[in-house]
């Protein structure tokens, strides 16, 4: 069974506690931590295309039990061109979920979940351990860039996506509204999969990926400030298309 559903991203965006609790659903199939080669983050369409279909199946959905809603969890799907062109040849009619935050934030998180875990207790990260973030706003840092700061420009990936898949299929939420209110966050979600929308997960409440310790003392003001401006115009662009206030975001 290939999947009818896909949640493509963002990374950092609470995508492991959603999957966790897509597990406990009676009606959704994902694959779970029993399974190999990460089943949180599958990225089939993007790292393991080549090895085919019935590998894919076969390697992450080959406990489906005649649940409605079968799918996984790949962030790199949204951000990956090709990705989008090979689920629209292979799942014309999937639905797909994309959950999104404050796009400086997304990407400190994104950089502190790389490097800032890994140092040594008592050593600054400044003192060798891994690339600094303000690297991504130096002459030489558009690897680093295009690694943790363009995932963020959602506006622009979501027209992509928008151009491959009708609207209707896609589903776009922030994670802040899971922080707000999660009942209500779950029941939009299970609506839009078209499954018990009153299923109550266990892990309500519960963070199962929490920011690193005293991560955001780490972030530099004066890069959170430009970083702003890097994304002003994607952030503004954005609320326009999803007719929601972002000002938030720009502060």
């Amino acid at each position: 069974m290939l999947p009818n559903w896909l949640h493509i991203g963002a990374a950092k965006c609470a995508s492991s506690w959603l999957w966790r609790v897509c597990i406990e659903h009676p009606e959704i199939c994902v694959p779970t931590e029993h399974r190999p080669d990460q089943p949180d983050n599958v990225n089939f369409f993007t790292v393991h295309y080549h090895r085919g279909l019935d590998w894919y199946e076969k390697m992450y959905f080959d406990g489906y039990g005649g649940e409605p809603v079968v799918g996984e969890f790949s962030n790199s799907y949204y951000r990956y061109l090709p990705a989008l062109d090979r689920i629209q040849k292979h799942l014309p009619n999937v639905k797909l979920s994309l959950m999104i935050r404050h796009p400086v934030e997304r990407a400190f998180l994104n950089w502190a979940h790389l490097f800032l875990k890994q140092k040594p207790t008592g050593m600054d990260i400044r003192q060798g351990i891994g690339v600094p973030f303000e690297k991504v706003l130096t002459v030489h840092g558009h690897a680093w860039f295009l690694q943790w700061i363009d995932p963020g420009n959602y506006a622009w990936h979501i027209k992509q996506i928008w151009e491959r898949f009708p609207r209707e299929n896609v589903l776009i939420t922030l994670q802040e509204d899971v922080k707000v209110n999660q009942v209500d966050f779950l029941q939009q979600f299970f609506g839009f999969l078209g499954v018990d929308t009153g299923f109550e997960a266990s892990l309500s409440g519960v963070d199962i990926n929490p920011d690193p310790e005293d991560v955001w003392d780490y972030l530099e003001p004066s890069v959170r400030a430009e970083l702003i401006e890097v994304y002003r115009p994607d952030v503004e662009a954005l609320q326009e298309m999803l007719n929601r206030d972002l000002s938030h975001w720009q502060v």
